[in-house]
């Protein structure tokens, strides 16, 4: 008789606080009464409201921080989506992030967790909604490419609230400095770094520079880019650098007469991907340039469009199914150790490509 009363006052306990954070009279990442004014509130003995407060903690409403006390989770942490990771990528159909999802549901399944997956389109206002049902609806944790990684600041507000309710997070493919979610990252910098560099060594002084102005990694590679000429004493023009968008990609190259204007001063081209070096290998082909022995290519990622067409791609390799699978193994640490430092657990990481694939012999 006395276990059942037990059990029915912690159960009361529990129950009522349920529902003040389900109606946000709790609000997410607020702090929880302590054990001794819910003692005094409910005039129970502090081991019923230590069991209540084990209980949500368990079911994934509250989480407990050392030191400081039990701290309002998200309402709809717990459930059958427990064992869900939300996954917001850009794209469905571009070659690189299907494999980024391959990597990372190879490591979930392997680990008993669902993969979820939601496309932004690039789209800073599709991510925000991606972002939003996925705090709504409860999760084990999120990875994120973010959308127009080079203009962080649409979403800040609400990377911010993700890492306030302790929601595990990371990003991929780009880093948001000011959010302070961990991530894992290709290193860019070196990449470009190293793009550029081996064009030097084949003797190129004059070499454009075709970016993704949208995109992080897009301006971290121009930075390579600039690094590599200026240690080898090549002082920049203007008109070697061109930037484009994913979404005009097409009316980027179809802009003849601006792409010709910029490969006329050169006598190699670095893309930022392989789909763009393959479309300025068409342009420059139409023009009756050969490639490499007129004008040197070089794209990045290493794709399977390399291999397209009579000329093969020269091309920076990339891992996005061995960055995939860190980036989950990262998450489930996370999601394993929510009481942990994130920041402390999970520095940026930089996951170190190859030398360059050189396939024009």
């Amino acid at each position: 008789m006395e276990i059942k009363e037990t059990a029915s006052k912690y159960q009361t306990v529990y129950d009522e606080l349920k529902r003040e954070i389900v109606s946000g009279r709790l609000a997410p990442g607020e702090k929880m009464p302590s054990e001794l004014k819910l003692m005094e509130r409910y005039d129970f003995s502090r081991q019923t409201i230590r069991k209540a407060l084990e209980e949500l903690t368990k079911d994934g409403y509250i989480h407990k921080v050392q030191g400081s006390g039990s701290f309002v989770k998200s309402p709809h942490a717990g459930g059958k989506n427990a064992k869900t990771v939300i996954f917001i990528a850009l794209f469905a159909q571009h070659y690189f992030f299907s494999q980024y999802i391959a990597g990372v549901e190879k490591v979930l399944k392997e680990n008993g967790y669902a993969l979820n997956i939601s496309f932004s389109n690039n789209r800073p206002e599709d991510e925000a909604r991606c972002l939003q049902e996925a705090m709504e609806k409860g999760c084990a944790g999120i990875l994120l490419i973010p959308a127009r990684s080079a203009c962080i600041y649409s979403n800040l507000h609400l990377y911010k609230k993700i890492k306030q309710l302790r929601i595990p997070c990371i990003t991929m493919g780009g880093q948001l400095p000011y959010a302070g979610l961990p991530c894992v990252i290709m290193n860019d910098f070196e990449g470009g770094k190293m793009a550029a560099e081996y064009l030097i060594d084949k003797g190129h002084t004059r070499i454009a520079c075709i970016m993704n102005r949208t995109e992080g990694s897009g301006s971290m590679r121009y930075a390579g880019y600039q690094a590599a000429l200026c240690g080898a004493g090549i002082r920049e023009e203007d008109g070697w650098a061109r930037w484009y968008e994913y979404e005009s990609f097409q009316e980027f190259l179809e802009q003849e007469r601006l792409v010709e204007d910029c490969l006329s001063k050169v006598t190699a081209v670095f893309c930022f991907n392989d789909e763009m070096a393959l479309g300025i290998m068409g342009i420059l082909e139409k023009r009756g340039v050969r490639v490499p022995e007129d004008v040197s290519v070089i794209g990045y990622d290493d794709s399977y469009m390399c291999m397209f067409g009579a000329k093969k791609l020269t091309s920076v390799r990339q891992e996005p199914l061995k960055l995939g699978e860190r980036a989950a193994r990262n998450l489930l640490g996370l999601i394993k150790n929510p009481n942990g430092d994130a920041d402390a657990f999970f520095e940026p990481e930089v996951v170190e490509r190859e030398t360059v694939r050189d396939l024009n012999g």
